[in-house]
């Protein structure tokens, strides 16, 4: 993939939703997968009350490591919109390594539209864990502890976690925590469904650099609950490109349910989009790889082209490409931007732009025939 998409194709199509011209491909067909796992109007639907807007905790139940409280920033508006199925859409944002949902810059702006549009927004933590030899840090979990093939000799960036070394699965490209985020977040979904009427068709991610990460893991492990996801520049280390039972590959039907659109900026040498090796010896999957998966997924041609939409162009040069062809339903599209790690687009704009993605895969008549 080139890091640059100079030439901006307009496609022949009419305008749809806030994206104007994007290539599209029946959220209908995304849609007609519902029946293959339990999909509509949530528990919470017949509940007065509810959740709300604040930070919360939930006790989860670790699937290895027993019991453990998790953190969470959740965002309900006074008003939930009411979709065909019933209940509001739901969006998980993901910060980074390091990060917190209290200071997470993008979410505000997440935040902002989920109050605007009726949709409800929640930020989970990341686990802050201590561990070795680098101390406390705070971390999700893409299921590589114990892989010594994600780094190469003499990577000094290694810390095995206590929850790791419970597990002994301290490997020398250990880095963060070994308890499960996905069982987190699985647990965290049940309790928004119970409390908060919800769609459950309109379920969808977004997440920078390691919630990026985070964000491809758990459209891998847990296929067809997503109708979106939007990583920003993140990437699955070496190796984790299907799942770690293949499921991208044993649940093809599942997964189609999934559009993809990704972020990254030109300069990237923390998670390089280009793949390899990183400036410490990390070892990524490129995002020609990746997104290969999910084009293959959707039955898209191997090959992006150029697309418009209303957010291109702008003081970082966003320019957007696509997978056309996808006949097997869904969306694959990613957009470059000028600057390096841990810097966006420039805001509103790229908010605007994950958002207007989100709102026409999740609208069942926004597709072309």
């Amino acid at each position: 993939l080139s890091p640059r998409t100079p030439s901006v194709r307009r496609a022949a199509m009419a305008p749809f939703g806030a994206l104007g011209l994007w290539l599209a491909v029946g959220s209908a067909v995304a849609l007609a997968h519902a029946d293959l796992i339990r999909l509509g109007p949530t528990p919470g639907c017949a509940k007065e009350g509810g959740l709300k807007s604040g930070n919360h905790t939930i006790m989860v139940q670790d699937p290895e490591l027993g019991s453990i409280r998790r953190e969470f920033l959740l965002v309900v508006p006074d008003e939930l919109h009411s979709g065909p199925a019933g209940g509001a859409p739901l969006v998980l944002g993901f910060h980074g390594q390091g990060g917190r949902p209290w200071g997470w810059g993008p979410g505000a702006h997440f935040a902002k539209l989920a109050r605007s549009h009726g949709w409800v927004a929640v930020f989970p933590a990341g686990l802050d864990e201590h561990g070795e030899p680098d101390g406390t840090d705070k971390t999700w979990n893409t299921g590589t502890a114990g892989d010594d093939s994600t780094c190469l000799d003499g990577t000094t960036s290694i810390n095995c976690m206590d929850s790791c070394k419970r597990l002994n699965k301290c490997g020398r490209c250990n880095w963060a925590t070994c308890y499960s985020d996905v069982a987190f977040i699985e647990q965290l979904i049940q309790k928004l469904e119970q409390d908060l009427c919800l769609d459950s068709q309109r379920y969808f991610l977004v997440g920078e650099s390691n919630g990026g990460m985070l964000t491809h893991y758990l459209i891998q492990e847990l296929p067809g609950k997503f109708l979106a996801a939007a990583p920003v520049f993140g990437l699955p280390l070496v190796g984790y490109l299907v799942g770690s039972k293949y499921q991208l590959i044993t649940q093809p039907e599942k997964a189609r349910r999934t559009s993809m659109l990704q972020l990254y900026d030109r300069t990237d040498i923390i998670i390089p989009w280009q793949g390899g090796s990183n400036y410490d010896g990390w070892l990524y999957e490129s995002m020609e790889r990746a997104l290969g998966v999910w084009a293959a997924e959707h039955r898209c041609s191997p090959n992006a082209e150029p697309v418009y939409s209303p957010y291109s162009g702008g003081p970082k040069h966003l320019a957007c490409s696509a997978y056309p062809g996808c006949s097997a339903g869904g969306r694959v599209m990613f957009c470059m931007y000028d600057g390096h790690h841990g810097q966006w687009p420039d805001q509103p704009r790229a908010a605007n732009l994950i958002w207007s993605f989100f709102e026409d895969v999740g609208t069942p008549t926004s597709f072309f025939t």
